[in-house]
């Protein structure tokens, strides 16, 4: 199965997923779609792998405003420089996914998916994502309860000595 995966803000989202082969590159017009549907806006900047680095995809981001990672394509023209610095941050900040990708390999099952029916092995790589999620959604789920607790506690009244 191929996987198309985002991070936002910590949070692990499954794009697309398929059993056939496909260009990862024709899907992120329809991500980020899905990211303006949820969110209401598009994101001020995509940082994607070298394969979403096409001349379509391109123009799409620059039409809405939204920042693409990475080199332009071509050579560089005459004295045109690169920002180093910020694509240096940006590729810091790209493997984000790649890292989502390994923990999911290496600790949340998504490497040994060995069922043999397509709905069962998307049931379990969902079930995977999910996992990714539990901390946040555990640490989400502390604060709620902690700020509840202060909420129900009455205010301690304080004693002032003269």
């Amino acid at each position: 199965m191929k996987l198309d995966i985002s991070v936002t803000d910590g949070w692990t989202r499954l794009e697309y997923r398929s059993f056939d082969a496909y260009n990862e590159a024709t899907k992120l017009q329809e991500m980020i779609e899905n990211f303006h549907k949820r969110e209401g806006h598009y994101p001020s900047r995509v940082l994607a792998d070298m394969i979403y680095r096409n001349r379509e995809n391109l123009s799409y981001c620059k039409e809405r405003g939204i920042r693409f990672s990475g080199p332009a394509l071509g050579r560089l023209k005459k004295g045109e420089d690169r920002n180093k610095a910020q694509d240096y941050r940006d590729e810091c900040e790209r493997v984000e996914v790649e890292r989502k990708f390994s923990l999911g390999k290496r600790k949340c099952g998504m490497g040994l998916v060995t069922t043999k029916l397509k709905e069962t092995a998307a049931h379990v790589v969902a079930l995977s994502i999910l996992l990714l999620n539990l901390r946040k959604i555990q640490c989400a789920f502390l604060q709620f309860w902690d700020w509840l607790l202060g909420f129900l506690q009455p205010c301690e009244k304080q004693m002032v000595i003269q």
